[in-house]
């Protein structure tokens, strides 16, 4: 049996999986996937890859697509969403230096 999972932007879920379980995720895009304990296998559809992530690992992914988690032993996976860090991205904003206005169409 395959039990589904769908976060939202303010939630988090934290699976138990037995030995072989499986669990889908409709759409894994912005989600990251930790393993707490155990290892499991996680397959995109549509992606020719396959990923194996054990205690303390996180799997995450752009793609808009379903995830199937796999437990290769008992294991626990917390779904969190992404946290993205505005941090980076101010650096990289400060680097750029101030130009007229008229000198940057051309």
């Amino acid at each position: 049996m395959t039990a589904t999972t769908t976060v939202t932007a303010s939630s988090t879920c934290e699976l138990q999986l037995p030995r072989r379980a499986l669990h889908s995720i409709n759409d894994a895009a912005g989600l990251d996937l930790v393993c707490r304990e155990g290892s499991v296998w996680i397959t995109l559809d549509e992606d020719q890859k396959d990923y194996v992530i054990e205690a303390g690992e996180t799997f995450t992914t752009k793609e808009h697509r379903r995830a199937v988690v796999y437990a290769l032993e008992t294991s626990r996976v917390a779904i969190e969403r992404t946290r993205y860090s505005k941090k980076s991205t101010i650096e990289t904003f400060n680097k750029f230096q101030p130009m007229p206005l008229m000198n940057a169409a051309r």
